[in-house]
């Protein structure tokens, strides 16, 4: 008799190799893009702050102090945020109003840094 082809237990073998492989490959590739978005998220949510701290101080010149809070920004309208409050993304319950921003003031250029 000729025997042209493989045999059930040869091609279990390679499946269950391949398999294998497969398994071990998708595991590694899933730690290598495993991303934290709440700090990312948090990271942003800082730089829109001072952004947004130093447009409000080239606004004004003349009139701005060197430490403000986040709140201050809300109020005078220089932030978006939900009912008054700057939400963490980290942490839903937490507000970031009670952070502190200085700003520093090189010329008529202004820069903004948030205290942690």
């Amino acid at each position: 008799m000729n025997n042209k082809g493989y045999t059930i237990p040869e091609l279990v073998v390679v499946i269950v190799v391949i398999g294998v492989g497969y398994f071990l490959v998708a595991n590694h590739l899933s730690y290598a893009f495993d991303v934290n978005y709440e700090d990312e998220m948090y990271a942003q949510t800082i730089k829109y702050i001072e952004e947004n701290a130093q447009i409000y101080a080239e606004a004004n010149l003349d009139t701005f102090s060197e430490y403000m809070s986040v709140d201050e920004l809300v109020e005078k309208g220089f932030l978006l945020n939900t009912d008054g409050k700057v939400i963490d993304p980290r942490d839903e319950n937490k507000s970031l109003n009670d952070l502190r921003i200085k700003l520093t003031r090189k010329g008529d250029k202004v820069t903004a840094e948030v205290l942690n």
